[in-house]
């Protein structure tokens, strides 16, 4: 590998390399699956969360998913669609999906990087704390929703205090 003087690295066949390089700073548990796929378990605000990379080598997108580790015995009712969607209103890179087939709720991101041979290690922890603070911010209105009340208004609103001023 080879740097320049902002820390860019200036090529690379697969930026999973890098990545996995940038990430042990955060002496987080990782496992490489393949070349291609890096999975790390990150200890978050509420509980850890398993956090994937995948690179596409064809479309050269490195896609970024997490999930959430709830999963509830008795059927969810189809209004955590509703839930999804609100939630996916607030945010601003990525989104929330529920998988019916698993029955868990994921944040995905995508991040194109075509046309660069480079990512700085900036750009890795941004991906990250992208990654981590959406989880740790709506994960409460996801368990709310699973746990107490399947209504997707009261999990939102229960679980986010939105603050004005300073203390």
């Amino acid at each position: 590998m080879y740097f320049d003087s902002q820390n860019k690295i200036k090529s690379f066949s697969n930026p999973i390399d890098y990545i996995e390089e940038q990430i042990y700073k955060f002496d987080v548990d990782l496992f490489r699956d393949s070349p291609n796929h890096l999975t790390l378990n990150y200890r978050g605000q509420w509980r850890s969360y398993n956090i994937v990379f995948f690179w596409d080598e064809q479309n050269e997108i490195i896609s970024v998913s997490s999930h959430f580790d709830i999963t509830k015995k008795e059927k969810i009712n189809k209004n955590i669609y509703s839930l999804v969607s609100i939630v996916n209103e607030k945010i601003n890179l990525g989104y929330f999906h529920y998988c019916s087939k698993l029955e868990t709720v994921f944040f995905k991101y995508h991040v194109s990087i075509k046309g660069f041979d480079y990512l700085t290690s900036e750009q890795i922890d941004d991906i990250l704390n992208v990654v981590i603070n959406e989880c740790d911010k709506y994960f409460p209105a996801f368990y709310l929703y699973f746990f107490k009340k399947q209504d997707p208004h009261y999990a939102l609103s229960a679980s986010l205090i939105e603050t004005n001023g300073q203390a």
